[in-house]
């Protein structure tokens, strides 16, 4: 997996996306096209063999896949390149495009 902090371009604003009624994996989760907007209070589980950029609206916390991990805080974003599964860990809420 290749990762790099990055200032990902524009994402989509939160009242865009289309939320589940429920939770999935504890988490409020939205999409709009290739976007999911999730708001976690604990730990949240994704898997591409693409790539994804992540851009950490609120909270702080770590995400980490098989061979490492990375803190974040508010306000940061990250590139992913064929991360394979991989969690986001902490109470925060997150963009990630899909490409």
């Amino acid at each position: 997996m290749k990762l790099e902090k990055i200032q990902p371009a524009a994402m989509p604003a939160e009242d865009t996306f289309t939320f589940a009624e429920g939770t999935v994996q504890g988490a409020s989760v939205g999409r709009a096209g290739n976007c999911l907007f999730v708001r976690s209070a604990r730990r949240y589980k994704l898997f591409t063999e693409g790539t994804d950029e992540i851009l950490f609206l609120e909270g702080s916390g770590h995400f980490k896949w098989a061979r490492g991990e990375r803190d974040f805080a508010a306000g940061e974003g990250f590139r992913l390149e064929a991360p394979g599964e991989y969690e986001v860990n902490g109470r925060c809420a997150f963009i990630v495009r899909r490409t």
